[in-house]
């Protein structure tokens, strides 16, 4: 029971930190694009860079509510900013 248990909280732990670790990266994205109505062409290679690699990742978690939260912020980062993409 206890290793149960212990495995239990793992997963809650990570489950809080990658929700955690979405919404700073959402944050962070923010801090790079927002407020601005032109891109150049590099700050758009950049940004698809970041969103393509953070959307690799989508693989990596065998659990489908992760994979649920990294679709939405990246649809949410992509619907705030479609001059990006």
């Amino acid at each position: 029971m206890k290793i149960m248990n212990l495995e239990m909280q793992y997963h809650k732990f990570l489950k809080r930190k990658f929700t955690k670790d979405l919404y700073w990266f959402e944050e962070e994205f923010d801090l790079l694009f927002k407020r601005r109505d032109k891109f150049f062409k590099h700050e758009k290679k950049i940004a698809n860079q970041i969103i393509n690699i953070l959307s690799e990742t989508i693989n990596t978690f065998p659990n489908e509510k992760l994979q649920t939260r990294l679709v939405f912020t990246l649809n949410s980062i992509k619907n705030k900013y479609p001059k990006l993409f």
